[in-house]
């Protein structure tokens, strides 16, 4: 094997005008040949030349590929389009239907997973803000309280979320400023959540529950620049901070210019994911450590070490997004114009931020199970994928499930007449030549 451009004796991966090789930090576009997801890469001088593509003399193995791909930051422009990479399997999802006559003839305004414990049990809220347990392995369902009257809007879109030891539910319009926090236990309400009505309409409402120590914890929104930690069983604000007043010449000392948007928190509890933006605007994926923040520094989430951000796309943010593992956050669309964004997933090291790799195919809301990815849009349905190795797995036409339950490990769809399908992902027999 001889030794390629870049140096190295391995397989040919992609290829590179000379450019970027000696500056591999130069900003660059992507041109795909059509063969497999086989690409090229130009510097912004060789793209503007006549056949760009030609431009790209130099060989690089994978590992140089990919560390010039990791800089999603200078990714310019993209031409053409790659074919995403298949492998036969006998996965399929296995489907089971629940009628449930306490909802006939409506739909739910929220459903959300409840617990952390395998067992098929979701939190709704109805049509008149009841909040409703439903045990789909009992066949139960159980009424736990309601929505204090004028809390949320419910003829608008809401966001809910459960804690993982299933004892709280922060509930609150998802383009709106207010929300509250209810203890399931009792039905009581033990905060009332406000964020401000600064472009309050642009944003997804910031909230996420973790675990910390045994306990349940929220990050919420509490102005457009700010987020907060709290003890939902009790209101008490657990990351208190003054504003410094500015300087006659700066700014004041932490100044946020960001608006927080929606949260995810990875598995383990350990980093949230916050894909919001700033002025002009540009949507700016950022990642930074939720026990760093609670433990050891207050301004973590304004400008502590552990904070990064992983890329921006003018006029895009709150994408589809999700944790794979602890560490791995995968994120929906690769480029850098937001009407051409190619369907793929990107995987960053969150710890990091560096891009640790991509590959095209899904697109839509994007859900983790274990090995798999689980990608559902409206066109097309769900398709599974191999993240490791990025290829598609198999698909389900029609499948465009409401909601996810990781614990669980199914899918739920909520029907226009109230009824309910749980779908969940059946993997074959070892020695059945599956994957």
């Amino acid at each position: 094997m001889e030794s390629l451009t870049c140096g190295h004796v391995a397989p040919a991966a992609g290829r590179a005008c000379r450019h970027l090789l000696s500056a591999p930090e130069a900003p660059y576009s992507l041109f795909f040949t059509g063969q497999g997801d086989e690409r090229h890469l130009v510097c912004e001088d060789c793209e503007r030349a006549e056949e760009p593509a030609a431009r790209a003399d130099s060989s690089l193995c994978l590992a140089c590929l990919r560390a010039r791909e990791g800089r999603p930051f200078g990714l310019i422009s993209l031409h053409g389009k790659p074919e995403a990479r298949t492998r036969r399997t006998s996965l399929r999802f296995e489907h089971r239907d629940h009628p449930r006559p306490e909802l006939e003839g409506t739909t739910p305004r929220a459903i959300t997973p409840m617990g952390a414990e395998p067992r098929s049990r979701w939190l709704a809220v109805d049509a008149r803000g009841g909040l409703l347990q439903l045990d789909l392995d009992a066949g139960t369902t159980t009424r736990l309280g309601a929505l204090p009257p004028d809390s949320v809007q419910l003829d608008a879109d809401l966001e809910l979320h459960v804690s993982a030891c299933g004892g709280f539910a922060a509930v609150a319009n998802r383009y709106g400023s207010r929300g509250v926090v209810i203890a399931l236990g009792t039905g009581a309400v033990t905060m009332k959540l406000e964020r401000g009505d600064y472009h309050e309409t642009r944003c997804v409402f910031p909230l996420a529950f973790f675990e910390d120590g045994g306990h349940a914890r929220l990050v919420h929104g509490t102005r457009w620049n700010r987020l907060d930690i709290s003890d939902p069983a009790t209101g008490a604000l657990l990351t208190p901070r003054d504003d410094e007043p500015p300087g006659e010449d700066t700014a004041p000392a932490h100044a946020l210019d960001y608006f927080h948007c929606g949260l995810t928190v990875s598995p383990d509890g350990q980093w949230l994911a916050d894909d919001g933006w700033v002025w002009h605007p540009v949507g700016v994926l950022t990642t930074l450590s939720l026990r760093r923040w609670l433990h050891e520094n207050v301004w973590e989430s304004e400008d502590g070490p552990s904070r990064r951000q992983l890329r921006d796309i003018p006029y895009f943010w709150d994408g589809p997004c999700c944790f794979v593992d602890a560490r791995t956050l995968a994120v929906w669309g690769l480029g850098s114009n937001p009407d051409r964004l190619l369907d793929a997933a990107l995987l960053f090291d969150v710890e990091s931020g560096a891009l640790l790799r991509w590959f095209p195919g899904p697109r839509g809301a994007l859900r983790a199970d274990g090995r798999f990815l689980l990608a559902s849009a409206v066109e097309g349905g769900t398709q599974v994928w191999d993240w490791e190795t990025g290829e598609r797995l198999h698909e389900e036409p029609g499948l465009v499930p409401t909601s996810w339950h990781p614990a669980a490990r199914c899918l739920l769809t909520v029907r226009d007449d109230g009824s309910l399908r749980e779908s969940r992902l059946v993997q074959p027999e070892p020695g059945s030549g599956g994957p």
